[in-house]
C-alpha cells in the first residue's frame, strides 16, 4: 500500500467517523447511501485476489468480519424517537469496533505477509470491507428504527 492509498484511507475513515458521531435521522431511502458510495469506489480501485485457498480464506476471514462489526455496530448504535422520527447516532463503541474492523484488514494483510500468501491489502478491498459493514449496520438501524416507530411508549431505544 503507497503513502497515498494509506492518506486516501485515512481520509475516508475520517469522513465515516464524522457521519457516524453526527445525529442522524434515519429515512428508508437512503440508508445504503455510504454503503454503496465505499464499495463503488472500492471496487473502481480494483480489489485483486490471488486464486489460492488461502488468499482466498483471508478474503472470507475479512468479508465474514466486516458482516460481524456491521451487527454488532447495528445493535448498538445509540437511537430515540421524537415524534414520527427516529435519530441514531454512533457511540464510543461503534467507532472502536470501525476502527477495529480498518486494524484488521491491516491485520490480514501481516499474516499473508508472514505466511508468503499472495494477498494484496490494497485500498480498493478496505473500501469494500467497510461498505460491507456499513450495509449491514444500516439495514440493522433501519429494522430498528421500524420496531420503535410501531411502539409508540417506546420514546428512547438504547444499545442492548
Amino acid at each position: 500500500m503507497t503513502p497515498t492509498d494509506l492518506l486516501v484511507v485515512a481520509a475516508l475513515v475520517g469522513y465515516a467517523i464524522y457521519r457516524q458521531t453526527r445525529i442522524n435521522e434515519i429515512t428508508g431511502h437512503s440508508r445504503f447511501k455510504l454503503a454503496i458510495i465505499y464499495s463503488v469506489i472500492g471496487i473502481c480501485l480494483g480489489v485483486h485476489v490471488a486464486h489460492t485457498p488461502a488468499a482466498v480464506g483471508l478474503l472470507l476471514v475479512g468479508l465474514a468480519a466486516s458482516l460481524g462489526i456491521g451487527y454488532l455496530r447495528g445493535r448498538k448504535t445509540r437511537m430515540w424517537s421524537i415524534g414520527a422520527k427516529t435519530y441514531s447516532q454512533g457511540t464510543t463503541l461503534t467507532v472502536g469496533l470501525f476502527l477495529g474492523l480498518v486494524a484488521f484488514k491491516f491485520l490480514l494483510g501481516t499474516v499473508a505477509y508472514l505466511t508468503h500468501t499472495p494477498y494484496e491489502s490494497g485500498i480498493g478491498s478496505i473500501l469494500l470491507m467497510i461498505g460491507l459493514m456499513l450495509a449491514v449496520q444500516a439495514e440493522l438501524i433501519w429494522r430498528r428504527a421500524q420496531a420503535i416507530q410501531t411502539e409508540p411508549a417506546l420514546v428512547f431505544a438504547a444499545a442492548h
